[in-house]
């Protein structure tokens, strides 16, 4: 394989989502306080937009297309680990 493809690290983001804690009405002290993590994985897009760690999942050399973009907040990321 050759290409732009290989500038860029194939990372897996854990990261802390924001999400609902309630369905409906319910006491505070019923509320779920876990946190939502999520792993993320694909190719890391560096210098895109600024306090945000951003990967996309799938990028074509030829047209410097980009698909399946996510962008997250750095102040949401625990852990990046490259895979390559």
């Amino acid at each position: 394989m050759d290409g732009e493809v290989n500038n860029y690290d194939i990372v897996v983001v854990t990261w802390h989502d924001a999400h609902a804690v309630t369905e409906t009405w319910t006491s505070l002290r019923d509320f779920d306080t876990d946190p939502c993590v999520v792993r993320s994985v694909g190719y890391l897009i560096p210098n895109v937009k600024d306090d945000h760690v951003v990967l996309a999942q799938s990028i074509i050399d030829a047209n410097d297309d980009y698909d399946s973009v996510l962008a997250i907040p750095i102040g949401m990321v625990h852990r990046v680990t490259i895979c390559k």
